[in-house]
C-alpha cells in the first residue's frame, strides 16, 4: 500500500464529509445539509491543536426517517485524532477508546437495538471514518473532532494546510478494495450551501499570512506569552479551496531562539514524580552574529536501472540545484553510481563557478547504467581526504535504496560516527516503494536525515519537493548542535538520535541550523524529580547558544500541553504501525524497538520459558501479534486513534431504528471544470461502504450533481457507473530520463507579464484550450528572442506557480531566476480530465517593475498518460 505519511511530497487529503449510503439499488438520495464548519484551536510553534466543529440538520419535510451516517476524514498522515464528541440535540456523547474489534461489536449491538451510537476508526494513516447511528429530523447534530497536526517547514517558516473539501480521486482497478480508496465525495456542487469559519490562536509566532484567504489578525494580549487571534476577514466562506496559513517562528536578531512547550503528568510508578513531554522549537537568528560555516558536500547520485524516468531526471536536477547554491569557501565532490562508481573528480575541491558548471555537464552526460552498488559508492565517499578547518560535512545520497546489503552499509555509518571530522549521512529516497528501513536507519546512525519522495505523478511534483528539501542544506550558521537537558533517560522522537551524554543528562543530536527555517524536537523525560528542568542549545565545543529553564510544576496542562503529549505519542504510534508492516527480521525489529525506548526482549519474547519459535512462519506470527498488542497498549496510553483501536460511544436510552441513508454535497474545488461533473468525472463509483467492517450493505452507484452556481437544492442527475480505469503502460526507457520522442510540447505564453497586486496569470487551460485532458506534464521551458539576453540579477522571490486542479496550493513552484539560468525545469505532474492547469507569476516583494526582464515565451511539455 502507498503509505503517504512517509513521503515529503504526498498530497494532503480533505477534511471530512458526511457520507450516507442508499439502502437498496433504487433508493433515492437526499441531503443531510452540512450547515456550517468551524475550525478552532491553538497553534504553538509548529504544533496545532485543532477542533473541527460541523453542524448537520435536516427537516422532517426533507426526510421523515432516522438515518445512519458515515463521516470521513482524509487527514494528513501526521495528524493525531485525540477525541470525538457528538451532540444529538442537547445530549452529548463522548467516545471511549477501545480495541477495534470490541468497539465495532459494541456499535453493531447498539445499532441493532435502535440506540444512538458513534464509531470512529482509522483505516490508514490519512483516512479516518466516523459512523453515526440515529440521526433524526429536526434534531441538530454537532460532530466535534479534536486532533493534533504538525505544521510543515516551508521556506523560512511554517505552513499549515486546512483542507475544506474533498476532491474526487482517481482509483486504480487494483486499489478499489484498499483503505485509501475510501475518501471520495458522493455529491459535488459549485455551492453546496454550507460555509466555513476559522478561529485560531497562535503563540510564539509572527508574520501570519495566507495565500488563499484574506485574514483578520488581532493581538489578544500585550504581555508574554504573546497570543495572536486569526479569523477569516469575511467571517464565513464557501469551502471550495483549502485554507493555507503561513507563519514564522519568533526569532532574535543575532542568536538562535529556543522555545520549549511542555506537558506534565504524575508518573505511573510514583505520583511524587512527573513524566514530562516537551516540544522544543529552535529558530535561526534574523542576522547571525557569525559568518556562515563552509560546507563540505559529497553527492552520490544513483544512475542504476531502477532510477529510470522521472526519478533520474529529478535526481540530476537536484544536483544542479544544490551545486548552484554553493558559495565561495564551500567544497564538493560528485559521483554517479550503479554497478560501478564514477567520480567527476575523486576529491573534495572548491566550488568555483567553472567547476560547478563542468560537474553538472559531466553528470547530465552520463547515461550508462546497471546495478545498485550503493555501499561501494558510500565507502569511497567516506574515505575521501578530510580537509582541515571547521565546516558542515555532509554526504548526500540520491537513490531509491533498492539494495539488500543493509548490514555492511550500516557498518559504514557506525564507523563514521567515531571520526573526529565526522561526515553526516543524508539520504533522499526517491521511489513509491523504497527500502525505507535502510534509509531511516542509515540516516539515524549517520547523524543526518532521511527524506522520502514519491515519483508518482498523482502526488506533488517531485522536483518542487526536492527544492524544498534541499533548503535544509542551505548555508549553515551552526553545525553539530546538541539540545542538552539536565535529566537522565530522555527519549527523542524517532527523527532525532541521542548523543553521548554524562550521567544524569540527556543530549539530543540537532545537527546544523541554517537560515532556511526553524527545527523542532519532540521528546519525553520520565520521572522528573528536580525542581527545575533546563534545556540548553549547545555547540559540540560546549558553547551555550540559548538556554530555557522551567519549573516542572508550571508545565502547561491545557489544550496546548495535551497536544505536546499527543504529538510525541502519535510519532511512536506511527513508528509501531510501520514496524508491523515493514517485514523486518527479528534482529531488525529488536533494534528498532530498542531505539524507540522499549524493552525489545520482553515484547518479542514474553514467553521465554517456552523457548523461541523454530519455524519462520511462527516467528513472524508471534512478532506480529506482540507488536499489535503493543500498538493497542500505546494507543490507549496516549488516547490516540490507530489502526488497532477505535472510538466508540453508545446511548443506553432506547431510540428509533435506522430506516434510511442519504448523502451530503461537497463543494467542487475551485478550478475544477464543470465538464468533469457533466461528463461523469473520470471513473466509476468509489468503493463506498464496502470497506466498513460493521456494515453489510453492498456499495451503490454514486449519484453526481449537475454543476451549478445555485444553492444545494439543485437537481440530481444519475450517472451510470463507468468501467474501472487503470493507466495504460508507458514504454520505459532502457536507461536515463526517457526518450523525447514520446513527448509533445505547446507554447502557453508569449510576452511580458503585466502584474496586478503582485501576480499575473500567464496561462489558464479553461480559457486557452491547448492541452489534452489525460497527460503527465514533463517540463516547463523558457525562451527569449534572439536579440535578448537572460537577466542575471533577477531576485529569487519572483516565482512561477503551476496549479493543476487545486488552486489553493501549487503543484510546482520554481524560481524564475533558476528557470532563466537553466532554460528548462523538469516536472512530473498528472493532469486528470477536467482539471484546470494554471501558470501564475508571483512577485511578493513588488520588485518586478525594477527588473529588466524582456518578453519571454513559455512552453509546456507532456506525455499522454494513457487514461
Amino acid at each position: 500500500m502507498f503509505y503517504t505519511a512517509h513521503y515529503e511530497n504526498s498530497r494532503a487529503g480533505g477534511v471530512g464529509i458526511l457520507e450516507i449510503v442508499a439502502e437498496g439499488p433504487q433508493a433515492p438520495r437526499r441531503f443531510v445539509p452540512l450547515q456550517r464548519s468551524e475550525l478552532c484551536g491553538e497553534v504553538i510553534g509548529p504544533l496545532a491543536a485543532l477542533t473541527l466543529r460541523q453542524t448537520f440538520a435536516y427537516r422532517r419535510e426533507e426526510l421523515a426517517a432516522t438515518v445512519e451516517a458515515c463521516y470521513r476524514f482524509p487527514l494528513p498522515g501526521d495528524a493525531a485524532v485525540m477525541a470525538v464528541r457528538v451532540h444529538f440535540g442537547d445530549v452529548e456523547i463522548a467516545t471511549e477508546l477501545k480495541a477495534r474489534d470490541l468497539a465495532e461489536a459494541a456499535y453493531a449491538q447498539a445499532k441493532q437495538e435502535g440506540r444512538q451510537a458513534v464509531l470512529a476508526t482509522r483505516e490508514a494513516a490519512d483516512v479516518f471514518t466516523l459512523q453515526v447511528s440515529g440521526l433524526q429530523p429536526e434534531q441538530p447534530v454537532v460532530v466535534e473532532t479534536s486532533y493534533v497536526q504538525l505544521a510543515h517547514a516551508e521556506s523560512s517558516g511554517w505552513s499549515l494546510r486546512i483542507p475544506l473539501t474533498t476532491a474526487p480521486r482517481y482509483v486504480r482497478a487494483d486499489e478499489r478494495q484498499a483503505p485509501q480508496a475510501n475518501g471520495q465525495p458522493l455529491v459535488l456542487l459549485r455551492d453546496p450551501g454550507h460555509r466555513f469559519a476559522l478561529d485560531l490562536h497562535f503563540q510564539g509566532v509572527e508574520q501570519i499570512t495566507s495565500p488563499t484567504h484574506e485574514l483578520l489578525v488581532t493581538d489578544t494580549a500585550q504581555a508574554e506569552p504573546k497570543r495572536i487571534r486569526v479569523q477569516l476577514a469575511q467571517g464565513e466562506v464557501i469551502p471550495d479551496r483549502d485554507c493555507v496559513l503561513h507563519w514564522r517562528a519568533r526569532r532574535q536578531a543575532a542568536a538562535p531562539t529556543l522555545t520549549i512547550f511542555t506537558y506534565a503528568e504524575p508518573a505511573a510508578s510514583d505520583d511524587r514524580r512527573q513524566d514530562l513531554y516537551f516540544l522544543a522549537q529552535i529558530a535561526p537568528p534574523r542576522q547571525p552574529a557569525q559568518a556562515a560555516i563552509p560546507r563540505e558536500a559529497i553527492l552520490l547520485v544513483d544512475h542504476s536501472g531502477s532510477m529510470q524516468g522521472a526519478k533520474w531526471t529529478a535526481a540530476d536536477w537536484a544536483v544542479d540545484r544544490f551545486l548552484s547554491d554553493l558559495k565561495e569557501g564551500d567544497r564538493f565532490a560528485l559521483a554517479s553510481f550503479h554497478t560501478e562508481t564514477a567520480w567527476f573528480v575523486q576529491d573534495v575541491a572548491p566550488a568555483t563557478a567553472d567547476r560547478v558548471t563542468e560537474a553538472v555537464a559531466w553528470l547530465q552526460g552520463r547515461r550508462d547504467s546497471g546495478g545498485t552498488n550503493l555501499g561501494v559508492a558510500l565507502e569511497q565517499a567516506l574515505r575521501l581526504p578530510r580537509k582541515p578547518g571547521a565546516s558542515a560535512r555532509h554526504v548526500l545520497l540520491l537513490t531509491d535504496a533498492a539494495v539488500s546489503d543493509e548490514a555492511r552499509i550500516l557498518r559504514l555509518a557506525d564507523a563514521e560516527r567515531t571520526q573526529a571530522a565526522r561526515r553526516r549521512i543524508n539520504i533522499l529516497c526517491i521511489d513509491a516503494a523504497p527500502n525505507a528501513f535502510l534509509a531511516l536507519e542509515l540516516a539515524k546512525r549517520g547523524g543526518g536525515v532521511a527524506k522520502f519522495l514519491t515519483s508518482d505523478p498523482a502526488e506533488e511534483d517531485i522536483t518542487t519537493a526536492l527544492d524544498e528539501v534541499l533548503a535544509d542544506w542551505a548555508e549553515p550558521f551552526y553545525a553539530d548542535l546538541q539540545l542538552r537537558i539536565n535529566q537522565p533517560h530522555g527519549i527523542a522522537s524517532e527523527q532525532q538520535t541521542l548523543a553521548a551524554a554524562p550521567t544524569g543528562a540527556t543530549w539530543i543530536d540537532v545537527g546544523a541550523l541554517t537560515g532556511g527555517g526553524a527545527q523542532w524536537i519532540a521528546g519525553y523525560l520520565p520521572q522528573v524529580t528536580d525542581e527545575q528542568v533546563s534545556f540548553t542549545l549547545s555547540t559540540a565545543a560546549n558553547a551555550a547558544l540559548a538556554t530555557t529553564t522551567l519549573d516542572r510544576v508550571q508545565a502547561e496542562k491545557g489544550t496546548a500541553g495535551a497536544a505536546v503529549k499527543a504529538l510525541f505519542g502519535a510519532r511512536r504510534i506511527m513508528a509501531l504501525e510501520y514496524l508491523i508492516n515493514a517485514g523486518f527480521t527479528q534482529e531488525q525489529l529488536a533494534e528498532q524497538l530498542a531505539r524507540l525506548g522499549y524493552q525489545a526482549e520482553e515484547i518479542l519474547h514474553p514467553n521465554a520459558d517456552n523457548g523461541a519459535a523454530l519455524y519462520p512462519e511462527n516467528v513472524r506470527s508471534e512478532s506480529q501479534r506482540m507488536l499489535q498488542e503493543l500498538l493497542v497498549q500505546e494507543s490507549l496510553r496516549y488516547h490516540l486513534a490507530s489502526t488497532a483501536v477505535a472510538f466508540v460511544a453508545t446511548r443506553q436510552e432506547a431510540g428509533e431504528p435506522v430506516t434510511a441513508q442519504v448523502a451530503v454535497a461537497n463543494a467542487l474545488p475551485v478550478g475544477w471544470s464543470d465538464q468533469f461533473l457533466l461528463h461523469g468525472g473520470y471513473g466509476s463509483a468509489p468503493p463506498g461502504m464496502t470497506a466498513l467492517r460493521s456494515m453489510s450493505m453492498p456499495a451503490q452507484p454514486v449519484a453526481r450533481m449537475r454543476a451549478a452556481e445555485g444553492p444545494s437544492d439543485a437537481p440530481l442527475r444519475a450517472v451510470s457507473p463507468a468501467p474501472a480505469l487503470s493507466p495504460a503502460p508507458m514504454s520505459p526507457a532502457s536507461f536515463g530520463p526517457g526518450p523525447a520522442s514520446q513527448e509533445e510540447e505547446r507554447v502557453i505564453f508569449t510576452g511580458k507579464a503585466p502584474l496586478s497586486d503582485g501576480r499575473a496569470e500567464l496561462f489558464n487551460s479553461d480559457r486557452q484550450a491547448v492541452l489534452p485532458d489525460a497527460i503527465i506534464l514533463r517540463a516547463l521551458q523558457i525562451e527569449l528572442p534572439d536579440t535578448a539576453s537572460f537577466p542575471t540579477e533577477l531576485p529569487p522571490s519572483i516565482t512561477l506557480a503551476l496549479f493543476v486542479g487545486d488552486l489553493a496550493s501549487p503543484r510546482a513552484r520554481l524560481s524564475l531566476r533558476d528557470l532563466f539560468r537553466r532554460q528548462e525545469r523538469p516536472l512530473n505532474i498528472e493532469r486528470k480530465a477536467g482539471a484546470m492547469v494554471q501558470v501564475v507569476l508571483l512577485d511578493p516583494d513588488g520588485v518586478w517593475g525594477k527588473s529588466a526582464v524582456p518578453p519571454f515565451t513559455l512552453k509546456l511539455r507532456w506525455v499522454v498518460s494513457g487514461e
